[in-house]
This record gives structure tokens, sequence and C-alpha cells, in this order.
């Protein structure tokens, strides 16, 4: 009867085919969420990159209208030039906040080496 007690044993200890069943349901749900959040990470991730190459494309057109407009520009002033770069990435008014900005510090160096100088 030993042998007998050791079978019925592992069919007591077997769990039931429900708990197998709903252990199925929780993966299965669980895969779906992450399916969703998956799709939802992936949306995002394009719409980013999407913008990214719009402003790329923006920023390649601006610099490409910029070039003629340089060779004719400033050149004996190498703040201005070297802004240029920077100011292309700027909106237009942001450009014209950062030209005040600079024009403002030019005008304070004048004063301040004017005064260093007397």
């Amino acid at each position: 009867m030993g042998g007998e007690d050791a079978i019925f044993s592992w069919f007591k200890s077997a769990k039931p085919v429900e708990d197998t069943t709903e252990r199925l349901e929780r993966l299965e749900k669980g895969m779906r969420r992450l399916e969703e959040e998956w799709t939802e990470v992936y949306h995002k991730f394009r719409v980013l990159q999407m913008r990214v190459a719009k402003q790329v494309q923006r920023l390649d057109k601006n610099s490409s209208q910029e070039e003629p407009q340089k060779a004719e520009g400033d050149d004996d002033n190498p703040e201005i030039s070297r802004l240029g770069s920077t100011a292309s990435s700027l909106s237009p008014r942001l450009q014209r906040i950062q030209n005040e900005i600079m024009e403002r510090r030019r005008r304070g160096a004048a004063v301040v080496s004017k005064e260093g100088g007397e």
C-alpha cells in the first residue's frame, strides 16, 4: 500500500485545471497589455521622428536660403557671422531678439573699453 499512497499524494498535489486556465488568461491579458503599451510607445517614437525630420528639412531649407545672403552680408563683423549658424535654428522672432541682445552686448563692450582706455 506504500506505492498507492505515493500515487494518490501526487494526484492530491496536482493543481486543478482551473488554476491553469486562470494562469493562461492572466498571461494573455499581460501580453495584450504589453502589446498595447509597445504600440503606444512606437507611435510616440514615430511622431517624434517625423518632427525631427521636418525640423531638419526646415533647417536645410533655411540654410540654403541664407547661404547666398551671407555672401552679400556683413563679413567684417565676425560676431554676426558666428551667430548666423546659431540663428538659423531660431524662429524669426527669436533671431530678432538674439540680434538685439548681441547689439546691446556689443554696445556694452564698447562703453567698457572706452572707460578702461580713459
